[in-house]
């Protein structure tokens, strides 16, 4: 069983959601699921979250965890896509001083500005420096890029995002995959997968299951 460290939370930041500052209401493992291990660049590790941070990206089949953190962001900036754009079509004296008429344009005139203050502090937010047992938790920037088919990707996340859409692969079934065989192995995991789209959960695990009995594993 795979030994999961927590990683150290300066007093001023206790109960503090690492992705985006929030109030914390419980703990997550990095990766979620044990065979992911084998793509990680450092120890799994255990830290605090918000409901909504540790459930708005499904997958933890990431290098590291800032690269889960990147897409974490990402996931929340497209889910209040709305409430940012707030920020890209007013300023705040724009908005204090429109002549929105009606109870509902009123109240659009009290909040919007807070709003888009408290989600864009969010997408913003860096959190604490990673420590876990005195030590600082650095991993070499470089390592997250990827490269596949000739194409250099920003991340492995980005790459699989590509390989999803572009072979239709059932993503659950692709990420599990690669997890087990590793980035390096990242053509066979799609050669491997791309028979199977569009899963459900009961025949994803069958076909998982004879996808490792297929490569002896």
């Amino acid at each position: 069983m795979a030994i999961y460290s927590a990683v150290e939370i300066p007093f001023d930041y206790r109960n503090t959601c690492w992705f985006c500052g929030e109030p914390s209401d419980k703990k997550i493992k990095f990766p979620q699921h044990e065979y992911e291990i084998n793509i990680l660049d450092h120890q799994p590790l255990s830290l605090p979250s918000c409901k909504e941070c540790a459930g708005i990206v499904k997958r933890s089949a990431f290098p590291s965890i800032y690269g889960y953190r990147d897409a974490v962001k990402q996931a929340l900036a497209t889910k209040h896509q709305k409430v940012l754009s707030i920020g890209s079509n007013w300023t705040k004296r724009e908005l204090e001083e429109s002549e929105l008429e009606g109870s509902a344009f009123e109240g659009f005139k009290r909040s919007a500005w807070p709003m888009f203050e408290m989600m864009q502090a969010r997408i913003n937010y860096q959190g604490w420096p990673l420590v876990i047992n005195n030590n600082l938790l650095e991993v070499d920037s470089n390592n997250e890029s990827f490269e596949f088919d000739g194409v250099k990707y920003v991340s492995l996340d980005d790459a699989v995002t590509h390989a999803v859409k572009t072979f239709f692969l059932d993503e659950a079934l692709f990420t599990r995959v690669l997890s087990v065989l590793g980035k390096n192995k990242f053509s066979q995991a799609i050669r491997l997968c791309r028979l199977y789209p569009n899963l459900t959960p009961k025949t994803r695990e069958e076909v998982f299951l004879e996808i490792l009995d297929s490569i002896g594993i």
